[in-house]
């Protein structure tokens, strides 16, 4: 159980483990708690631990602090795997704690339900919130500029507690604690009205009055002497009611008879949404934003029934017609005009300007506690005026722009809306349709799919579906191509497309030919030429419309129905040409992008096939390897869907990402069938260098699948033309995939198979010494593998073979080849291993171990070779760690002959007994 204090001095119990202290780790962790559970940037974390001059090795410092907070707060989590509490996402760092992990947070929840309970509970709610407080928040940092925001919300968000512990204890009757309660505040704060209208209340109303209009004239002197002001109005007032003695003032606290219930009908009853409802009951301000006919409106009026009892005064709703076939939206002073008669203020008391009217809507909600929604706004500004100015209502609202100013100046809570999952789509059919939904399965499921989970796209088929029978509708929908079969979607969509900008609206139809699932800034930029900075300003503006998804941070992506109605406007609008263009930048930039990347990953790749490319491709750069092979995981569904468009660059795709393909992440079968495609491409272009190499990618890509014969016919004709055509790489690279294909790339081969390979890998051998360096000596050392293996049976050759497996490692180690090191490593490890040399066998499949780093499928094998091992030494223990960890990866790797492993860890879990076998493998 971890506990986290920051009401007082800043503190962290994880078990038995406390954390207590001012330093930079304890820093850490107090402004990732401040954060409430966003995400905070690296490097902004950096500047404020070091008063914005951090020094040049803070990078690796804050890391290490990071890596000593994970193991107090996830003392259990085993090697290597995912932290779960403090998260990296994004370039930064988060704390995903639970909601009671932290005594700040169990405060502030107790103050946020306490105005929706009935006044004994919200009492004890308050008392037991204001409980968590041991001092001053985050005491020890209390001089640092980053906590001073955090330290003076708390400190807010406590008086306001305390005011209304007190305004609760007047309610339930307790006069003689709410006095001596409100004197403290009074005390604390000597300038703040609304302590003394508290402590006035509470003498009043314990028979009092001579002392509560002291205080008030106190209070009033107090301040004309310090701050040369008037009292408050609420305080002369209260004073004139207790001269007065109008006990209905003190018994209705304020309250006002006029109760408004605005709400139009909630519709349809649909049970989904539950985790945005449940978003919605925590804040007194919500934005709920999406795309049209996500159902923004419908949930906004689903909560605003279903909480409506909590506020007694009443509900107010208005439509700002923001996104409609009106152009003009509704002026906020409208909107008040009509608010202001619901609550009951006569028409010839409404002030013609929007600013009193503000004034006076706030004043007439005051001390109330009234619900409002405010429906489809346009954006930050048409909402502000709408807000009331006390903390006892609540509003929400909706519109399709993400409404940001909203949540960043004014803490609104923002619930964005997607569309449905196909089995909240499958049940809202069932509550508009009834059961007979399900007696047509493929039709029902066949209209969720076409659907695309929007709700006004069901809420269309299911009033089609009312008169037609379901089959009927979902052919008619089958048949229909774009939005043919949704024209009022279509209408919906092309509201907020009218509110383009230009440049917006061309993005906008032009980003629809992308064919992969999203799309990058930089991706972007290369179609618009703006620079970064423009292009991620426009995708923003698109994003805040609802009419691209920001999925992940700077990655975007259109809903279904969206790049549909995109798609039949650029056929419309757009020239053949400037649709030609797009999809030619989107495909030079991916594929220039991954030649970086492949050149990083595997730095001794020749010749270069592609070039640095042309500057209008913006191809990305990278600084390591671990930056070339994130951007080719986040990439590579893109990269694939274009090579389905750009039949002339099939094969220097096919170039870029063999490597990853073949060698990171085992997608071989992509990789086969792209190089097939490609190999078409380059038999029509009668080009013999290409149908060469993609020969062999095709043999390299069975071969590694464990599948020899169909490798061989592939290798074989790759050596051909390579013969033909004089060029040494090709025929080298033949060659000793042959011997590989001969002895097999995971297992050890027998003397038959390693004598068979020998001629093969000394000719690609010879061929490689005689290339440019380093390119031929790390190829070499590849051949040295199959070489080695020849001299193990030969008599008195093991030395020699061990010899030929430690230069393969020192080659590919000297030129910092790390992935070819691992590789030579497996081999002397498997080496050693069928030789008896057990522990050195461990140590070798350690150092392939480590040297693979994080790549999944290429970590499995070593592990599978030290759970062999450590089950010959008969070390249970860690025998079992490995086959735990390999297991791990089994599940999610894509890996070839995992049928193999799988027998290995599963059944024949230990070396077959090899004495006097010509064939030692494990199996």
């Amino acid at each position: 159980m971890i506990e986290v204090r920051v009401l007082g001095p800043v503190e962290v119990r994880a078990g038995a483990v406390t954390m207590t202290g001012s330093d930079r780790r304890q820093a850490v962790l107090a402004m990732l708690v401040a954060a409430r559970g966003r995400v905070v940037p690296a490097d902004r974390l950096a500047d404020q631990l070091w008063n914005g001059a951090p020094p040049p090795s803070a990078t690796v410092s804050l890391q290490a602090y990071v890596s000593r907070l994970r193991r107090l707060l996830e003392p259990d989590r085993p090697p290597r795997a995912a932290p779960s509490v403090l998260v990296s996402e994004a370039a930064g760092y988060a704390l995903r704690l639970p909601g009671d992990a932290v005594d700040a947070w169990n405060f502030e929840r107790a103050v946020l339900r306490a105005p929706d309970l009935p006044p004994p509970e919200a009492l004890e709610t308050l008392q037991n919130g204001l409980a968590w407080w041991r001092g001053s928040p985050y005491e020890q940092f209390a001089d640092e500029p980053w906590a001073q925001g955090e330290i003076n919300r708390l400190a807010e968000l406590r008086r306001t507690a305390q005011e209304r512990e007190v305004e609760a204890m007047l309610r339930v009757g307790r006069t003689a604690d709410a006095v001596p309660a409100a004197t403290a505040l009074t005390e604390a704060e000597p300038l703040r009205g609304e302590a003394f209208r508290l402590l006035a209340l509470s003498l009043w109303a314990a028979h009092r009055s001579s002392d509560a209009l002291d205080v008030l004239r106190r209070h009033r002197l107090r301040m004309a002497d310090e701050l040369g002001l008037d009292a408050e109005p609420v305080l002369s007032e209260l004073e004139q009611a207790i001269r007065e003695q109008r006990l209905d003032v003190l018994a209705e606290a304020m309250r006002q008879a006029v109760r408004p219930a605005q709400l139009p009908r909630s519709g349809t009853v649909f049970e989904g949404r539950q985790a945005q409802l449940t978003a919605l009951d925590t804040s007194t301000l919500s934005v709920i934003t999406g795309p049209g006919g996500v159902g923004k409106t419908t949930l906004a009026l689903r909560w605003a029934h279903r909480a409506a009892e909590r506020y007694e005064d009443g509900q107010l709703y208005a439509d700002l017609r923001g996104f409609g076939p009106e152009d003009a939206p509704a002026d906020p002073g409208d909107v008040l005009f009509s608010f202001l008669l619901a609550l009951g203020v006569p028409d010839h008391r409404v002030p013609p300007g929007r600013t009193e009217r503000v004034a006076l809507f706030r004043s007439v909600l005051a001390g109330r506690r009234m619900l409002l929604v405010l429906d489809n706004a346009r954006d930050a500004d048409q909402v502000r005026p709408l807000l009331p100015g006390s903390g006892g209502c609540a509003v929400v609202v909706t519109g399709r722009g993400a409404l940001q100013g909203l949540v960043v100046a004014d803490g609104a809570l923002p619930v964005p809306l997607d569309a449905f999952g196909d089995e909240e789509a499958r049940d809202y059919l069932r509550v508009r349709l009834g059961a007979a939904v399900d007696a047509y399965p493929e039709a029902r499921d066949a209209i969720v799919a076409r659907c695309g989970g929007l709700p006004l796209a069901l809420a269309l088929v299911a009033a089609r579906a009312a008169t037609f029978p379901l089959p009927a509708v979902a052919a008619e929908l089958a048949e229909e191509e774009g939005l043919e079969s949704l024209p009022d979607l279509r209408a919906v969509f092309s509201w907020s497309y009218r509110h383009l900008a230009p440049d917006e609206a061309d993005l906008f139809r032009l980003l629809a030919l992308h064919p992969g699932p999203d799309l990058t800034v930089p991706a972007v930029d290369a179609v618009t030429a703006l620079g970064r900075p423009g292009t991620r300003a426009l995708l923003r503006r698109l994003r805040d419309a609802h009419l691209l998804i920001e999925s992940q941070a700077g990655r975007f992506r259109f809903h279904d129905l969206l790049r549909a109605y995109a798609r039949e406007l650029t056929a419309s609008r757009d020239t053949e040409q400037d649709r030609r263009r797009v999809v030619l930048r989107l495909v030079e930039h991916h594929l220039y992008s991954a030649g970086n990347a492949s050149a990083v990953l595997y730095p001794y790749r020749s010749p270069d096939r592609l070039g640095p490319g042309p500057a209008e491709a913006a191809a990305v750069a990278f600084a390591d390897r671990a930056a070339a092979f994130a951007w080719m995981d986040a990439e590579y569904g893109n990269l694939l869907a274009l090579t389905e468009v750009c039949p002339k660059h099939l094969g220097r795709f096919a170039w870029a990402l063999a490597s990853y393909q073949q060698d990171l992440r085992y997608f071989l079968d992509d990789s086969i069938d792209l190089a097939r495609r490609a190999l078409e491409v380059a038999r029509e272009d009668d080009d013999p260098w290409w149908v060469g190499f993609l020969h062999y990618l095709i043999g390299r890509g069975h071969l590694r699948l464990n599948r020899r014969a169909e490798a061989r016919a592939d290798l074989e004709r790759a050596i051909e033309v390579g013969r033909q055509t004089g060029d040494p790489l090709r025929l080298a690279h033949g060659l000793l995939s042959v011997a590989l294909c001969i002895t097999g790339v995971h297992e050890v081969p027998s003397r038959q198979q390693a004598e068979a390979a020998f001629p093969y890998a000394t000719e690609a051998r010879e061929l490689y010494r005689a290339m440019a360096q380093p390119l031929g000596r790390v190829e070499e050392a590849n051949t040295l593998h199959p070489i080695g293996w020849y001299h193990y049976y030969q008599p008195g050759g093991r030395e020699k073979a061990l010899r030929h497996f430690r230069e393969s490692v020192e080659i590919n180690l000297r030129l910092s080849h790390l992935h070819g090191a691992a590789s030579s490593w497996m081999q002397l490890a498997r080496m050693l291993q069928v030789s008896g040399r057990i522990d050195e066998a461990v140590a070798a499949f350690e150092e392939a171990l480590e040297l693979y780093g994080d790549v999944p499928g290429l970590r499995i094998e070593p592990l599978i070779g030290l759970y062999t091992c450590h089950r010959a030494l008969a070390d249970d223990q860690n025998a079992q760690r490995a086959r735990a960890a390999a297991l791990g990866l089994l599940e999610t790797a894509r890996y070839p002959d995992i049928a193999r492993l799988r027998s290995i860890l599963g059944v024949k879990d230990h070396l077959s007994d090899n004495s006097g076998n010509e064939s030692p493998s494990v199996k």
